[in-house]
């Protein structure tokens, strides 16, 4: 039961912040939106850790599916990859050295 539960309130963070992100036009994904809203309510203790627990457990190990189709939909433009593919995977490693380069820099920054 405590996994329905757990089920329902992420459902309805996401789907509140889905709506503040349409009715607003907010740039940010509803998404985005609902999972602050509930971070925020486990911070004030407006929700409780325990009841969310077993349904994010839950979402945490099926995780690798939500990445099926964004994989499926590389391999359907199998001739673009051959033809980008050395750009985007340097793409991918100078924009992954800078964000660990400016994670440090910012670390060093706050840890004064």
């Amino acid at each position: 039961m405590d996994i329905l539960r757990g089920l329902f309130l992420i459902f309805l963070f996401w789907a509140t912040g889905d709506t503040i992100s349409q009715l607003a036009r907010l740039p940010i994904p509803g998404a985005v939106i609902g999972m602050l809203a509930l971070w925020v309510a486990l911070q004030l203790k407006w929700v409780s850790y325990a009841t969310i627990q077993p349904s994010a457990k839950g979402f945490l190990a099926i995780m690798g599916v939500f990445f099926v189709p964004p994989s499926l939909g590389i391999l359907l433009h199998a001739d673009r990859m051959l033809q980008y593919g050395w750009k985007l995977a340097l793409l991918v490693v100078v924009t992954s050295a800078l964000s660990g380069l400016t994670t440090v820099l910012v670390f060093k920054l706050l840890n004064r």
